[in-house]
């Protein structure tokens, strides 16, 4: 009875934001929103986990928004449901004492930050510009390391692989069919990714990181030789299409980490040549497709595939020399934002200057350079430094570092996947800053979460154990 009034209550509050829609869209928009999340709460509160992870890591066409701008504030949509399973998970489940440790030394990490940004007289925009997406990343582990190992998680292992396999169709739409996806879009060239030379496509997506969580994991297991290419395909195939037609050239960093962490956690020689193997594969099969150009202009979709291995060639593997980075725009982006931070740093070494400094003057034309970058940095860990110094650096890394130190004791499946996939992003963040995403810091929270549960549980599968394709959608 008491659901059927509150789906009653539901429809007449949303026929009501309906009309107010009308004469304000945005109040409107927002209201619906309460009472859908109303909803869910009140039937099935669980799914406010499974929509958090949806609507914040699903590729979609750019027609549909994710984002509402209400009195000036930008509401994603996946935050609403982060905030409900939050309440969920804290009222509802519990974690252990250690893991609730690991996400208050994380929180510890962020309260720092603020605390000094307000100590300091910071602007209050700017401060919550900087503290939002790590306090969503301090919200998620919370979520994380409660929902592990219960029907919930299992469940939301299964909800990514479909996000996976649609945002791969719908990113695989825009390569091929020109479809508006929202995020970023640009070709896929260093000179001038802007221009129209006739590079590939280049899409970076909400699901670009994700994707690439999940090939790091798998590579892993593989190369621990605790699950095979097969028994993994239905999570590889999307995943290495969507980080394929990023062009990133933080994948192949993230994913060469993750190997060599696999090879460290199992310590044995067979590993090492596995791991060498799939080097030695991935290299064959891109030179063979360079050979094999003139064959493929002749057959169809050959030329799709050309411009794709041509201009990854040319923006990501032939981006990796140090002849092309010394000319490359975006490497010297980087390079002035690190002197900039490391005289940030210098100048307040152990508490920092708190979030919402600007370590480096307004510069270019762009609302980005003018406005946020200022704030933003490339490379999350000097990020970190200069906004909480030593001590927040050293939260930071210990909520990170201990589940990461407790998986190379005992490598199970489950902590071996989960553990390359943090390293991953953890190595892609030195360039590409993983936790400072409004979308992908709740990938680095669910990480870091998940990981901190399994390495305080006793392992679902012994060290040696393979997996096949049953058991790795439970993993």
């Amino acid at each position: 009875m008491r659901r059927i009034l509150v789906v009653v209550a539901g429809v007449v509050i949303t026929i009501a934001a309906a009309a107010l829609s009308v004469r304000e869209p945005s109040i409107g928009a927002v209201l619906l929103a309460v009472v859908v999340s109303a909803l869910i709460l009140a039937t099935r509160p669980s799914w406010t986990v499974h929509l958090t992870l949806i609507l914040a890591f699903i590729a979609l066409p750019a027609i549909i928004p994710t984002e509402f701008n209400v009195y000036g504030v930008t509401i994603r949509a996946h935050e609403p449901f982060l905030l409900l399973s939050v309440l969920y998970a804290v009222t509802k489940l519990k974690g252990t004492r250690r893991t609730n440790l690991i996400g208050l030394a994380f929180a510890s990490f962020v309260a720092l930050g603020a605390l000094v940004g307000l100590a300091h007289g910071n602007a209050p925009a700017k401060l919550l510009y900087d503290a939002r997406p790590v306090a969503e990343g301090a919200a998620m582990i919370f979520v994380a390391v409660r929902v592990y190992g219960t029907q919930i998680g299992d469940a939301a292992v299964r909800v990514i692989r479909w996000v996976l396999w649609i945002s791969a169709a719908v990113v695989f739409a825009g390569a091929t069919l020109g479809l508006a996806v929202g995020g970023r879009t640009e070709e896929a060239s260093l000179a001038n990714p802007g221009a129209d030379s006739g590079a590939a496509t280049r899409l970076l997506t909400n699901t670009t990181f994700p994707a690439l969580a999940v090939l790091c994991a798998v590579v892993a297991l593989v190369v621990a030789r605790r699950a095979t290419l097969r028994s993994t395909w239905a999570f590889s195939v999307p995943a290495l299409l969507i980080v394929v037609l990023s062009f990133s050239r933080n994948s192949i960093l993230a994913v060469a980490v993750a190997i060599l962490f696999a090879v460290v956690a199992t310590r044995t020689v067979s590993s090492a040549l596995r791991a060498a193997g799939i080097f030695a594969t991935a290299i064959g099969v891109f030179a063979l497709l360079l050979v094999l150009s003139p064959i493929l202009a002749g057959l169809p979709g050959g030329d799709f595939i050309n411009t794709q291995v041509s201009s990854y060639a040319s923006r990501v593997v032939d981006g990796l020399s140090s002849n092309v980075q010394a000319t490359d725009a975006s490497v010297q982006f980087r390079a002035s934002e690190t002197s900039w931070l490391l005289r940030g740093i210098a100048s307040a070494p152990v508490f920092g200057h708190g979030f919402g400094f600007a370590y480096k003057p307004s510069a270019g034309t762009s609302a980005f350079t003018l406005d946020y970058a200022p704030y933003y940095a490339h490379n999350f860990y000097l990020w970190a430094g200069v906004k909480t110094g030593l001590l927040g650096v050293a939260a930071f890394l210990l909520a990170v570092a201990s589940p990461l130190l407790r998986s190379l004791s005992r490598p199970s499946v489950p902590t071996l996947a989960l553990a390359a996939a943090l390293m991953g992003m953890l190595a892609a963040s030195y360039v590409a800053p993983v936790p400072l995403s409004s979308t992908s810091t709740i990938l680095f929270g669910s990480l870091v979460g998940a990981l901190a549960c399994a390495t305080d549980r006793r392992p679902a599968l012994e060290p040696d154990q393979k997996v096949g394709a049953r058991e790795f959608a439970r993993v």
